[in-house]
């Protein structure tokens, strides 16, 4: 993999966001990908996090080759050391991160007394203290000059789900984690926005249907369930939280708030 510095590049300017560099984690697949090919797609470039190397690799083609500007960045943003191997290695040529777009993620499944110390630990090493190295990184110069810090969270940020002890818990502390922060940078001009979207079109979805199918259930049956789970009455599809995620960019200038999928406000 090329460094940074290596790949094409420039910084455009977007709307107010003036001169303009996104950040997004989990980029390789569902809604990391869908975010990034929006903002790509209106002009802003995007460094692509995600542990695996292929995935970011092609969708940094895949913009490229569509005229975009994006950056392939593998990093576990679990582990203190990468992270910030990632934010130092991210030149002035190529500019300064303003967007940040904390959306890696996972959500297992388990009875309370089948979740192990491992699962436990893990979810809460990518859900919450991946996003906290990030943050804790990429802040000090962000209050300088101003930018927008955006998590994807769950509806399990806002109620409790059977099963999935670990992963509601962490959602929780995320969601915490960005009023703290917001609460505490009101007097900067960086904005903290938090989206709580149901259950998605993602391959973490998709491992659930599956599990639905296995207990008899036709895979109709099986979306349907989730589906009604849903305040929109359907399976969200990514590019409907990508299409929230730049348009907050682009007219929010509130922090603190929380939102669904579709954008409107969480009270």
């Amino acid at each position: 993999m090329s460094s940074i510095l290596e790949q094409p590049h420039h910084t455009p300017s977007f709307g107010r966001m003036g001169n303009s560099l996104a950040l997004v984690t989990g980029a390789g697949r569902g809604i990391g990908r869908a975010i990034a090919l929006r903002l790509a797609e209106a002009k802003i470039p995007v460094v692509l996090v995600a542990r695996s190397d292929e995935g970011v690799t092609a969708l940094r083609n895949e913009i490229v080759s569509n005229g975009g500007i994006a950056y392939a960045c593998p990093c576990d943003v679990t582990q203190i050391d990468e992270v910030e191997a990632l934010v130092s290695d991210i030149p002035a040529e190529v500019g300064q991160v303003n967007i940040l777009i904390n959306n890696a993620g996972i959500a297992p499944s388990a009875k309370i007394e089948d979740t192990t110390d491992e699962m436990w630990r893990e979810t809460f090493a990518v859900n919450v203290d991946g996003t906290f190295y990030l943050m804790r990184a990429l802040l000090p110069q962000m209050k300088q000059s101003g930018g927008h810090v955006i998590s994807i969270a769950s509806t399990a940020a806002l109620q409790g789900f059977p099963y999935t002890s670990a992963y509601t818990a962490s959602k929780h502390a995320l969601l915490g984690l960005m009023r703290a922060l917001s609460e505490e940078m009101k007097s900067t001009k960086v904005i903290f926005s938090t989206i709580c979207p149901g259950f998605a079109r993602t391959q973490i979805l998709e491992e659930s249907i599956l599990q639905t199918m296995a207990r008899g259930k036709t895979r109709e049956e099986s979306e349907a369930i989730f589906a009604t789970m849903n305040r929109e009455g359907h399976i969200i599809e990514p590019e409907e939280i990508a299409e929230t995620v730049l348009r907050l960019i682009s007219d929010s200038t509130q922090s603190g708030l929380i939102y669904h999928a579709n954008g409107s406000i969480i009270p």
